[in-house]
């Protein structure tokens, strides 16, 4: 990249991941959770069925021992619970409590503003340029 560093580019990574979890904390305060855990209700909200925690983990780039804490928490809190896995009595599964449901149906439309409000400064096509890069480097670095 002509005048930047990998370093740079790491720096601006988690600097932006810092900005947009601090920026979003306002949307998700009244409920008494974190925009990670709106993550991993997000994630749980989307599928059909159950997931598996390392499946879970997978999905949201997180260590197995990561996604435990945060789902227990998330148990604590009402909002999902584990049950067990008929195919691996040593794993779990893991879904949305009601509770959970109504909560990720109530803040979704909010999130959803919010993210249409990202980036207004910069163009459609730069937004779409970044995701897709942003998207490739996750893939090569998962690869690796």
């Amino acid at each position: 990249m002509p005048g930047t560093t990998e370093r740079d580019l790491i720096v601006g990574v988690i600097q932006l991941a810092n900005l947009l979890t601090r920026r979003l904390a306002p949307i998700f305060e009244k409920s008494k959770i974190t925009p990670q855990q709106w993550a991993v209700l997000s994630v749980l909200g989307e599928s059909e069925a159950p997931m598996s925690l390392a499946g879970l983990a997978r999905k949201l780039l997180v260590s197995k021992q990561n996604m435990t804490g945060m789902v227990s928490r998330l148990e604590q809190l009402g909002l999902a619970e584990r049950g067990e896995d008929p195919n691996d009595l040593r794993s779990s599964r893991v879904q949305l409590t009601r509770r959970g449901r109504a909560m990720v149906d109530k803040l979704r439309p909010a999130y959803g503003e919010w993210l249409g409000t990202l980036g207004k400064d910069v163009s459609e096509r730069d937004m779409q340029s970044l995701t897709r890069t942003v998207d490739r480097l996750i893939a090569e670095l998962e690869e690796s």
